[in-house]
């Protein structure tokens, strides 16, 4: 997974977002908390020419900055900016996953194998199922967007059945990825990107639950020297970005609907693109290292698949306990997946 948990140290001014001179007519400025570097890919290939946009179509009134190094960890993100500490943010529905049960039906085993369709159809589904539920009170939604679905890496032994699973000790960020590792018979420890590539590198682990663009983000080659792939990733981490909602009333109604037709659905799409190339990049560098790629297929991946379908009941369970018509909604989910093209 592209590198996620990387917090800005030094003081130097992070990403600029505007257009070269929208900055002296900028009447409202949205400070966005610079937890990661500003060379990371969501910030120049998606949020630079997003805000780019937003200072055009509203002839400067609205820019977006980045504070110069981070205010808050990643899982205060919300908090952070309900609270006014920060204008906008972006961040992982995983970090906190107790406040977002329905956004996580995104992490769901075996999904998608692309960023860009299940950014999408989490977009669609949580504008359409799970709106009355506002799991992001407080902020006006702008965008939700996934990471390219992850894969299982490891430095030693591969995983080439069931059995290769028991005891295996496998990093991951998100809380899910410890939960798959228990389910299959490994062991699983919570650490987010770098610590958990760190881990692998020190041997205290046996390896860890990335996408394909991290093998090149943290540095594995060397390293990791297996890779068990999915015809769709056993995992996926779903993002959210959007601005304090007292701040954006404050907008003309104008200046609002310009944002509202750059944002949504338009780009959480090309939030998922934006990631899917750079884990196409990196799978050369995959290639170029040579790493042992066993695919998951035939009966290894029906008992992968059926090892794993509890988390897809227990998601169900959940969200229905909210008031939603929970199978409609993962339904929608999975056929907006399908009708990717």
């Amino acid at each position: 997974m592209i590198r996620l948990h990387r917090v800005l140290s030094g003081a130097t001014l992070a990403l600029s977002m505007t257009l070269s001179g929208a900055a002296a007519q900028a009447q409202t400025v949205f400070r966005i908390n610079g937890w990661l570097p500003p060379t990371h890919p969501i910030m120049t290939r998606t949020l630079k020419p997003w805000a780019d946009e937003v200072a055009a179509a509203t002839q400067g009134r609205v820019r977006f900055e980045v504070t110069a190094s981070s205010l808050g960890p990643p899982p205060t993100q919300l908090d952070m900016v309900k609270d006014g500490i920060v204008e906008a943010v972006f961040s992982v529905h995983g970090y906190t996953p107790q406040r977002f049960p329905l956004a996580r039906v995104g992490e769901l085993p075996f999904l998608s194998d692309l960023s860009e369709p299940l950014s999408v159809a989490l977009w669609q589904v949580t504008d359409k199922h799970f709106a009355s539920r506002d799991e992001h009170a407080g902020i006006q939604l702008l965008a939700l967007w996934a990471a390219q679905p992850g894969r299982v890496w490891t430095s030693k032994k591969p995983l080439k059945s069931i059995a290769d699973w028991n005891g295996m000790k496998l990093a991951g960020g998100a809380a899910i990825n410890v939960d798959i590792a228990k389910a299959l018979g490994g062991v699983g420890i919570r650490a987010p990107g770098p610590q958990a590539a760190e881990m692998v590198r020190r041997g205290v682990t046996d390896g860890l639950f990335i996408d394909a663009s991290s093998f090149t983000d943290f540095s594995l080659q060397g390293t990791i020297r297996h890779l068990l792939d999915f015809p769709k990733g056993i995992y996926s981490a779903t993002f959210f970005f959007g601005v304090n909602k007292a701040k954006w009333n404050q907008l003309s109604q104008a200046d609002r609907d310009a944002i509202l037709n750059l944002s949504g659905e338009r780009l959480s799409r090309i939030a998922g693109r934006n990631w899917d190339a750079e884990a196409a990049k990196s799978r050369e560098n995959v290639k170029a290292a040579g790493v042992e790629i066993t695919m998951a297929s035939g009966t290894y991946l029906a008992e992968l698949e059926s090892a794993l379908r509890v988390f897809e009941d227990d998601w169900l369970k959940a969200a229905q306990a909210t008031g939603i018509d929970a199978k409609t909604a993962l339904a929608a989910l999975k056929a907006s997946i399908a009708a990717h093209k």
